[in-house]
């Protein structure tokens, strides 16, 4: 089954859970993670891909949302689905996360009258799950007023959630994770656009993603070594047009590279599970002492990747309830062609 899956899309996504894994590890705020200043090296290399880590995911989900989309009539069949193979994992896991910071009283613990809140507002990483959901509603919604239309209609989501990104629309409306949902979408809508337009994507675009990445990139490192923070905002017109070359031209690319790849099977439990480990690693190091900061970043992704992996062939020994509630998986066996095109979590994992 492995040997059938789709390498590059694959490595994409242990590429992604890389670089998410080490933005947890060194930190968000020189307060965080490894403790370090705005101006070093690991912050600098942090700031300078923060536009490319969750665009990535986005428009990796939107990529293989195109191989198995809703179908005419089966809009609410598609959307149950989506709520069992994300919900169910979603639920467990940030249940089980905001338990573990209360207990240890972990900078993610809220007080007990707004524990409900971590299921209603963007709480640690489990906010993409939110805005997810949200999007398979409005892809589900559009594709199933237009079905005879799939390029157009993505092209359509693309251009339309582009410009709700660059205006205040939605912005600082958090339940449910409105505000990110219109982070995501023009991502995840470009993602299906370059998978609708395959085999024939045009050079020229292939041409222009290039150029474009190669610009914006020097442009926005020139500007991050200028003034380095790590407080950036994610709604701006560089953050879309990073955002959408960089990751479109990786998508388009789609390189190979089995270490990556292998990774990148256990992506979503990767994105599920990381921060338990790495918090863990965090408890230690306020224990031992905190270890320099280049040996600690090798550390704490080494934790937040290969932790993850073993609980999910653990997770997978304990029957097909606890995989599917815990990991998103339907354990029973794939229909062949769908073993490369089964959305984000299914067996064995998208």
């Amino acid at each position: 089954m492995a040997r059938q899956r789709n390498q590059g899309i694959d490595t994409l996504r242990g590429l992604a859970c890389l670089l998410l894994v080490a933005l947890h590890v060194i930190g968000e705020a020189p307060g965080h993670g490894l403790r370090i200043a705005d101006d070093h090296p690991l912050a600098l290399f942090a700031e300078l891909f923060f536009h490319l880590r969750m665009p990535l995911f986005a428009m990796l989900s939107g990529f293989v949302y195109g191989y198995r989309p809703v179908e005419p009539g089966g809009r609410s069949r598609f959307l149950r689905g989506k709520l069992g193979r994300l919900g169910l994992p979603y639920l467990f896991a940030a249940t089980a996360f905001l338990f573990v910071n209360i207990v240890l009283a972990g900078p993610y613990a809220l007080p007990a009258g707004e524990i409900h809140l971590a299921y209603l507002l963007p709480y640690a990483q489990f906010w993409f799950l939110q805005a997810l959901l949200l999007i398979f509603v409005v892809m589900a919604a559009a594709d199933t007023m237009f079905p005879r239309a799939p390029l157009a209609v993505a092209a359509c989501v693309f251009i339309v959630s582009a410009l709700a990104f660059l205006s205040p629309i939605g912005q600082g409306i958090e339940l449910l994770s409105f505000d990110r949902m219109l982070y995501l979408l023009p991502f995840f809508a470009f993602g299906l656009v370059l998978h609708r337009m395959q085999p024939e994507i045009p050079r020229t675009l292939i041409a222009v993603l290039l150029g474009g990445m190669i610009i914006l990139f020097t442009l926005n490192a020139l500007d991050v070594f200028a003034g380095p923070a790590r407080d950036i905002s994610r709604r701006t017109a560089m953050g879309l047009a990073l955002g959408v070359v960089f990751s479109g031209f990786l998508l388009v690319l789609r390189p190979r590279f089995e270490p990556l790849a292998w990774i990148g099977r256990f992506s979503f439990t990767i994105f599920l599970y990381h921060l338990f480990a790495v918090e863990a690693l965090q408890w230690l190091y306020s224990s031992a002492g905190r270890p320099p900061a280049y040996l600690g970043l090798a550390m704490g992704v080494t934790a937040g990747i290969a932790c993850p992996i073993v609980f999910h062939l653990v997770v997978l020994r304990m029957g097909r309830w606890p995989a599917r509630i815990m990991l998103g998986m339907n354990t029973q066996p794939a229909r062949p062609e769908s073993v490369t095109a089964a959305p984000w979590p299914s067996a064995p994992l998208r």
